[in-house]
């Protein structure tokens, strides 16, 4: 009977604890969204992310829609919902595509087998790289020059209009 209350007596404190934990007020995600355009056109499906430059905030991310409109989301914040922590961020977009595979265009031409597809595929050295179709001085944090300060409580919308 003795164990049977220190075992309740030990669960009784971890849920304790465990709720103080999730009610830690310095966690208040606050919603992040704005729109990335380029050269004065909406970019669909660019990847948004904001890097914490404050010890305090989250990295977040997110993708453009159809509009370029984005809303992020902390990859911390499992259980609080979307959003972002109040916090200056370093902000990095990109965007990028694969080429077409010269080797499915002679598949698809009925050039090469499917077999040969394959065998060629797995004997290519190198894969095919992406095409980035954004500036990739937007890609990296030294040279993106894309800046952005959330705060708890305002209009955290912010709009990038990326340049050559």
């Amino acid at each position: 009977m003795r164990s049977f209350n220190i075992f309740l007596t030990t669960v009784a404190a971890g849920l304790f604890v465990l709720a103080l934990a999730g009610c830690n007020p310095d966690r208040r995600y606050t919603k992040v969204s704005g729109t990335i355009t380029y050269n004065g056109q909406v970019v669909e499906g660019a990847s948004v992310s904001f890097l914490p430059v404050s010890p305090d905030a989250e990295p977040a991310a997110g993708r453009t829609d159809a509009s370029g409109t984005y809303t992020l989301t902390s990859v911390y914040a499992v259980k609080g919902g979307k959003g972002v922590l109040p916090g200056e961020y370093t902000v990095l977009v990109m965007k990028s595509e694969m080429p077409p595979d010269p080797l499915v265009a002679l598949f698809e031409q009925g050039k090469i087998t499917s077999e040969e597809l394959e065998r060629r595929q797995s004997a290519r050295m190198v894969g095919l790289r992406p095409i980035e179709l954004l500036p990739i001085k937007y890609m990296q944090p030294g040279t993106t020059g894309l800046k952005a300060t959330v705060e708890q409580g305002k209009d955290n919308t912010f709009d990038f209009d990326l340049t050559d």
